[in-house]
């Protein structure tokens, strides 16, 4: 089934001075500007674009690339405010709109907002909402103990990131457990920690147990070879220091050091490492 908002590939139909008419199946004509449209194309093949409706409701392609497509959650800029709500960019000459009921905090010109599009029912227009409660949590959380999941992050609060879970429940990174910079709208890999009672659920961003420890020996070994065989980091080191070098801290440091060490790798130093010949 073709659908508004999202990215397909059409069957042009017919091409003619101001453009390319495509085969909407359900949705009818749909209408690429020539300017969008390869010299080489004509009747009969095929071009992926993305679907919205203009200003006057008629379903409409470009070959740019969105953002994010309806039923998505992205970081949007607002460009515009109006009487209706804001206007963000999605990265194609239309804009979506927040309609100001669906602005959770309320929306200024400039600033980015994480935010989820959907299709309005009565307009059949791409719209956003940074009403984020409308479409997280919904569900009962069915996670494993330290599940790979995906996350975004939502916003930063006094403990630490509300991050989205695979799209469907709210977690927490707690900052003591945060090595790397995080920002709002940025998506990563994580590790379900535990589901609480309440169905609160913690998150952590390293995979527990050994495994985080043999990666962190390969960055380690890998860095090595990257100076020289050489490293200014140790057990004495700054925990500051080690965390701007390998994103982690001075615990897992010293326990993927310790295992190079045993397995005859690298020399230990106060304050330095070192490849062995």
């Amino acid at each position: 089934m073709i659908m508004l908002g999202h990215i397909e590939t059409l069957m042009i139909s017919d091409v003619c001075a101001e453009g390319a008419y495509l085969d909407g199946k359900d949705l009818g004509e749909v209408f690429l500007p020539a300017n969008e449209l390869e010299e080489h194309l004509e009747a009969g093949d095929s071009v992926q674009v993305f679907i919205y409706q203009d200003s006057q409701g008629h379903p409409t392609a470009t070959t740019k690339t969105p953002i994010a497509q309806v039923g998505e959650f992205a970081l949007l800029r607002v460009k515009e405010l109006s009487t209706v709500g804001a206007f963000m960019d999605i990265g194609i000459d239309k804009d979506v709109l927040a309609p100001f009921n669906e602005q959770k905090p309320k929306m200024r010109e400039g600033y980015s907002y994480l935010v989820k599009l959907y299709l309005d029912n009565a307009s059949k227009r791409i719209c956003a909402s940074s009403n984020l409660n409308k479409f997280v949590n919904k569900t009962e959380p069915s996670y494993e103990k330290f599940q790979e999941v995906d996350l975004i992050v939502a916003a930063k609060t006094d403990i630490g990131y509300k991050v989205i879970i695979n799209e469907q429940h709210f977690g927490v990174v707690f900052f003591n457990t945060v090595f790397k910079r995080m920002f709002v709208g940025q998506k990563l890999k994580g590790y379900i920690k535990v589901v609480r009672d309440d169905g609160k659920i913690d998150v952590v961003l390293d995979k527990p147990g050994m495994g985080k420890v043999v990666s962190l020996g390969d960055q380690i070994i890998q860095a090595l070879k990257e100076n020289g065989g050489y490293l200014p980091l140790g057990d004495k080191s700054d925990p500051e220091q080690i965390k701007k070098a390998f994103s982690t801290s001075k615990a897992n440091f010293k326990k993927a050091i310790g295992g190079l060490f045993k397995q005859g790798k690298i020399s230990i130093e106060a304050k330095s490492i070192s490849l062995k010949e």
